[in-house]
């Protein structure tokens, strides 16, 4: 079926600033320095893409492309070095990177707090410290008396349960921490802080008469049994369903910090802190019960032989991107926005049907009554992608790790296109602009 999008539905790239900007002093800086066994290539991001020099340049080449959004964020630890302590030509940098969206006809959509934290926050014990909120809320109004005028679309925090989950339960990331109170000490902390982020940032739009949609970008994985007809698989696929899909989404709308987290707390301000719902979507995850998983709460992930994966061993199915949608929409009736979806891809083999496939499945979605405002791919260029390292390719633009250089690949042709045209389920010609 052919598809035609939305005039005003936002097409781009997202991207993370550790990951294009690399940096000298933050958590993950450090991580990589003293613990380089806990980067699966042994790299470390060191200036990254180099983005914080090129930016204008990297920009432009999307925007020829025909992107009409980006998604990108600031750096903390750039912004504020030193608790209190804020960077004027930072601050200056990154109003920039907003002025030259603007210009280029890109919607900018900033995020506050991509995985990342400043080493003095986190020696002050991160985002379970008690002051994370109220510094997390200072940083966000610098930021926004900085950029707000042109900024509509806010992020306070990225994946708050990816990374409770790798940083406090599994402890792969920082802190390197692992315990089940810190995962759940570290969900309530990020749910303070999304609140108190979510009240500064329009206070500071109200006061100067500026629109704000604030909302978090979530990361939606759902969980589905094995076998349907199998009891214990549909039990085992419950409760981590529930925490991991649904738990913080639904605190940010009754105001509560619900169990198994809290005890129904009420967290000031986070109640209805949702005004949109940033939406990224990779895979589901087929589930059966194993009595060796106590961590992942007795639920084994199992890839069903015949499915298509990507680089990254996750399944490809972009049906279930429609579904996550569809349910999504149907228990908060939020407007969503998808924030990520993008495969990983070494020899970008599957990454222009993959494009091509999920956002058939995202104009299904709104035939079906949904409300989807756009689609930002990840990514716009190959990057340090965490754990990873550069092992893993998820970029429109192929990147040179000694010269810097960017290559467009085929798939950027292809999504340029469809940004062009706003037309998908149909054969895609490249776009001679776009390259």
């Amino acid at each position: 079926m052919i598809h035609q999008l939305p005039g005003d539905f936002l097409l781009g790239c997202a991207t993370a600033a550790h990951q294009v900007e690399g940096n000298l002093d933050n958590d993950w800086t450090r991580m990589e320095r003293e613990h380089p066994e806990r980067i699966k290539d042994g790299s470390v991001s060191g200036i990254a893409c180099d983005h914080h020099a090129r930016y204008r340049d990297d920009l432009r080449e999307l925007a020829d492309m025909h992107h009409s959004a980006h998604r990108f964020s600031i750096e903390w630890s750039r912004v504020e070095p030193r608790d209190g302590v804020f960077d004027a030509d930072e601050l200056r940098h990154y109003a920039d990177v907003v002025r030259t969206c603007r210009s280029l006809r890109m919607e900018p959509v900033v995020t506050l707090h991509h995985f990342t934290l400043p080493v003095w926050l986190a020696d002050r014990g991160g985002v379970c410290s008690s002051d994370a909120p109220h510094r997390f809320a200072r940083f966000a109004a610098v930021c926004a008396e900085a950029i707000g005028a042109d900024v509509r679309w806010w992020i306070t925090i990225n994946e708050p349960t990816v990374l409770a989950v790798f940083g406090y339960l599994y402890g792969e990331w920082p802190p390197l921490e692992p315990s089940m109170g810190g995962f759940l000490d570290a969900l309530a902390g990020m749910a303070r802080m999304h609140a108190a982020g979510y009240t500064a940032l329009h206070r500071v739009a109200h006061a100067h008469g500026w629109d704000a949609a604030v909302s978090i970008a979530h990361h939606e994985r759902p969980l589905r049994p094995l076998n349907p007809r199998s009891p214990i698989h549909r039990a085992v696929a419950v409760l981590p369903n529930a925490i991991f899909n649904r738990w913080f989404l639904r605190a940010c709308t009754t105001g509560r910090l619900l169990p198994p987290v809290g005890h129904s707390q009420v967290v000031p301000g986070l109640r209805g802190s949702l005004d949109y719902l940033g939406l990224n979507f990779y895979c589901e995850e087929r589930v059966r019960f194993s009595p060796r998983r106590p961590r992942e709460l007795f639920a084994e992930n199992v890839v069903p032989s015949g499915v298509p994966l990507s680089a990254f061993g996750w399944t490809i199915d972009p049906d279930a991107l429609r579904r996550a949608i569809e349910n999504l929409w149907e228990d908060f009736r939020l407007p969503i926005l998808i924030t990520e979806n993008g495969v990983a891809d070494d020899h970008d083999e599957l990454r222009a049907q993959f494009i091509v496939d999920h956002l058939s499945a995202v104009g299904a979605a709104i035939a079906a009554g949904a409300d989807v405002r756009g689609y930002l791919h990840w990514t716009a260029m190959d990057n340090f992608e965490w754990a990873e390292g550069y092992s893993k390719r998820f970029g429109l633009l192929a990147v040179d790790r000694g010269t810097q250089e960017r290559t467009p690949k085929p798939s950027a042709a292809v999504f340029a296109q469809i940004c062009a045209s706003r037309r998908v389920g149909v054969p895609q010609a490249p776009v001679e602009a776009a390259v």
